[in-house]
């Protein structure tokens, strides 16, 4: 049985950070429309709207990745002198883990943090089958190429 396709994914909406993916406050989703790709994103109270459209071919890499809290990390080490309670949310930092995609295109990286694995696996495999499509028949000779010319023998005279 053939598993459903996805083309739309959504979650909360990120941006890197030197090589590290952020997340940002508000919603985003990304999904396939025809041979472009559409982001909305909607910043925190509505106060920023983005819509973007990319067309497939531009896409040059998807990424996958899981990593630790950020904002845990820096809340610890901000209240590790308050009793040590600090050790608690650097713990939890490492053990909380976020899951992205982020898609590289020829100007934009859209990041989206997401928390469904399975869809998340899916929507990069229908990505990348859209962006390098699959030849529907493969040409083949009608006939069969000549045989190379044969060497003359050299005869001694």
């Amino acid at each position: 049985m053939k598993s459903k396709s996805v083309t739309l994914i959504s979650g909360l909406p990120g941006q890197l950070v030197g090589a590290v993916p952020l997340r940002t406050s508000g919603t985003g989703t990304i999904k396939i429309v025809g041979d472009t790709l559409q982001g909305n994103f909607t910043s925190f109270f509505g106060l920023e709207i983005k819509e973007i459209v990319i067309p497939i071919q531009n896409v040059k890499a998807v990424e996958i990745g899981e990593g630790c809290t950020w904002w845990l990390l820096g809340l610890g080490i901000l209240t590790i002198g308050f009793f040590f309670i600090g050790i608690i949310f650097i713990v939890l930092a490492f053990v909380v883990k976020q899951r992205y995609i982020v898609i590289y295109t020829s100007r934009n990286n859209l990041i989206l943090f997401c928390t469904k694995n399975d869809k998340l696996n899916q929507f990069r495999n229908e990505l990348i089958e859209a962006c390098h499509p699959k030849p529907s028949y493969i040409p083949r000779p009608s006939q069969s190429p000549p045989a190379p010319p044969s060497l003359a023998k050299v005869i001694d005279t």
